[in-house]
């Protein structure tokens, strides 16, 4: 009885895994490119598209999932600004980037039609306002969320399937399950009470005003502080998923987390721990009085945030936060590794001036 159904579970594989290769080959001979973005819509082109634009707000995180594949090199690329205080990486890939200058955030849709481009990638936040008017104007385009990892690892999958490469997809999806493994497996033997109460805070300045926000449950911030083992504090006080909220020094002294880490995406981060350090409201927290409120890593771009560099702020928590599970982890390493193994950059120089970025932003950390 158990050959039997061993053989039926070997035959049940095997046919899956044909199934797979049989529908592998047919996309590749196809000669259609065809994937669903994340709104639901099935783009299917005639040729493989060689001219790109990403348009829009956040336009930044569907860019930098599309310069993970290898045909990124040979495109004609148009792209917004962007508006992070530490700009992006796409001109150290590519210089001649920088030989053109990029198109407003909020450029119109009849100015994006207006570049004739093949393909427009867009945050899917921008259904109504763009996307739905591209479609009117026959313009083909293509949305992506990449606010959760569940969302990163079916719109990379179907990225792939849109650029003709699911290998490269799958490949990407594999390098992140291995470096995400080692944490899990790690961090998964601790008891309750050795996880460390973490706060993860969004400082925002506005007319010479500091405040502080916490990220939704299900997004990428908060779920990147459930996999290094910790307690997120702050889980429950945003149910939504429309974006931050403005959190009370009140309410973040109640919590009186054990660490406190800031990500600023617009403004030095350096102002607002020199300002909490400097309170007297906020100098009776555990984490203030042990020293343990501290920067986000970030190289040209922060790590704590949904773009292909998560994995790197995961990383950096968990060794921070568990340095006796992970001495082996050389931070500057797995940059150097993630940038080669993600972006193909080779060139010590690059390499270099990455690993020089990322240490420059957690100098603040010294005190």
């Amino acid at each position: 009885m158990k050959k039997s159904f061993l053989v039926l579970l070997i035959l049940a594989l095997s046919l899956s895994l044909f199934a797979q290769g049989t529908a592998e080959k047919q996309m590749q001979s196809s000669d259609f490119y065809r994937a669903t973005d994340a709104n639901g819509r099935t783009l299917l082109l005639s040729e493989k598209p060689t001219s790109i634009m990403v348009a829009g707000k956040a336009a930044v995180m569907p860019a930098n999932a599309l310069f993970l594949f290898p045909e990124v090199e040979t495109m004609e690329l148009q792209l917004s600004k962007t508006d992070q205080g530490l700009g992006d990486f796409f001109s150290l890939l590519r210089p001649a980037l920088d030989d053109q200058p990029r198109f407003s955030q909020s450029a119109s849709v009849e100015e994006i039609a207006s570049k004739n481009p093949e393909l427009v990638l867009l945050k899917a936040t921008h259904y109504e306002s763009i996307a739905k008017k591209l479609d009117q104007l026959g313009v083909a385009n293509f949305t992506m969320n990449l606010e959760t990892y569940a969302q990163w690892q079916s719109e990379i999958t179907e990225l792939g399937k849109l650029l003709k490469n699911t290998s490269r997809a799958k490949e990407i999806l594999s390098l992140y399950e291995s470096r995400l493994k080692h944490i899990t497996d790690k961090v998964g033997s601790l008891r309750q009470e050795q996880k460390v109460r973490v706060l993860l805070l969004q400082g925002v300045s506005s007319d010479n005003t500091n405040s502080f926000k916490i990220a939704p449950d299900s997004w990428m911030q908060s779920w990147m502080v459930d996999q290094v083992g910790a307690n997120a504090v702050w889980k429950g006080a945003n149910t939504a998923s429309s974006g931050w909220s403005t959190v009370s020094f009140e309410q973040i002294a109640a919590w009186d987390p054990q660490v406190i880490y800031i990500v600023s995406y617009k403004s030095p981060t350096q102002l607002f721990i020199e300002e909490i350090y400097s309170s007297s409201l906020w100098a009776g927290l555990d984490a203030v009085k042990n020293n343990q409120v501290k920067a986000a890593p970030a190289d040209v771009m922060s790590y704590m945030q949904p773009v292909s560099s998560w994995i790197l702020g995961t990383e950096w928590m968990v060794k921070d936060l568990y340095p006796q599970l992970f001495p082996e982890m050389d931070m500057q390493e797995q940059v150097r590794s993630f940038y080669t193994e993600m972006y193909s950059i080779r060139e010590a120089e690059k390499l270099d001036y990455l690993v020089g970025r990322f240490n420059a932003s957690l100098a603040v950390n010294k005190r």
